[in-house]
């Protein structure tokens, strides 16, 4: 072998042993970015987890917050249900009786006058003629109280269901209008202004933005009583406004409260933070309002002034699902 010959071939053998060692380091390389790629996907499905139970407690919170305005609002319906379903028995008694009679005087098992004398004992008894004018009321007003509780609690399961974060299609003003209606006892003694306009369909989480607005209007009542309280705010006021910008949905919940604190307000989105007193609030009400309106790509702002009230602004871009 020559002297060439025997330089080519050991620098053949320089390339292929750096050549087998790139290809053992990016084996290596690419081994270490694939676990590390299965290490994050982990990391992040268990980040969904967390989040997921931090917006389901945070959910519950609320629930239990606004528990004894729902009772309420179940035991108004339930009361006149109640006094009806209990007239309906007694006179159902009456009705019983008169058929009874009815067939003895059918069957000749009494006179004319026997039977004349006891619907006049029954009548006075029962009221039967009362029952006969109103009975159809009684019955449709049973039914109203009926479907009023259907609603509420069906609108409870589902503000208390755990979602799966499904996105469609749909108008926010639904999300807007389930919060109101199970907030609508808790709201009584406020000032409720709504302003509300056909918005565009958008990509969005109706169940997610529901418990925003909840979130926010309970925020906003507790100013409100804590205002009138300290006498700052005698007549309390909340208004909701709902209305399209520019490929934009904005929705804007204004309240004449106590306001926030200019030293509190840059930390309001900070998990944990509150101010309200132990026990009243759990510091995740903002922190989760937040998470919910950035997965939507929107942003919130608010504007407070120690009592003056507050306003707080959503902004959400209209999605089309592609």
């Amino acid at each position: 072998m020559s002297q060439n010959d025997n330089e080519y071939y050991k620098a053949y053998r320089r390339e292929k042993q750096a050549r087998d060692e790139l290809e053992t380091l990016l084996e290596d390389k690419t081994r270490s970015l694939y676990l590390a790629n299965q290490e994050l996907e982990a990391n992040l499905t268990q980040l969904k987890r967390q989040h997921a139970a931090i917006l389901q407690s945070e959910k519950m919170a609320t629930l239990g917050v606004m528990s004894a305005g729902v009772a309420h609002e179940i035991n108004n319906p339930l009361a006149y249900v109640n006094s009806n379903v209990a007239t309906l028995g007694q006179v159902a008694k009456g009705v019983a009786e008169l058929i009874n009679t009815s067939q003895q005087f059918s069957d000749n098992a009494i006179d004319q006058e026997a039977f004349k004398e006891a619907f006049k004992n029954l009548e006075a008894q029962y009221q039967l003629g009362f029952f006969a004018e109103d009975a159809e009321d009684l019955i449709e007003d049973c039914q109203d109280g009926c479907r009023r509780i259907a609603t509420i609690v069906a609108s409870l399961l589902d503000f208390a269901r755990p979602k799966n974060n499904e996105f469609v299609m749909a108008d926010m003003t639904e999300a807007i209008d389930s919060a109101l209606g199970l907030l609508a006892n808790q709201l009584k003694h406020i000032e409720l202004v709504v302003e509300k306009v056909d918005i565009p369909l958008s990509y969005c989480n109706l169940a997610a933005l529901n418990q925003v607005i909840i979130n926010l209007l309970m925020n906003a009542k507790y100013a409100c009583e804590q205002g009138k309280a300290h006498g700052n705010c005698p007549n309390p006021q909340i208004k909701l406004v709902v209305r399209p910008a520019t490929e934009q949905i904005l929705i804007e919940i204004i309240d004449n409260g106590t306001g926030i604190e200019d030293d509190k307000l840059p930390h309001i989105f900070e998990p944990f933070f509150t101010t309200k007193p132990v026990g009243q609030g759990t510091g995740m009400g903002l922190a989760v309002v937040y998470g919910i309106i950035s997965e939507h790509k929107g942003t919130i702002n608010i504007e407070s002034k120690r009592n003056e009230g507050a306003k707080v602004t959503l902004t959400l871009p209209v999605i089309i699902a592609s």
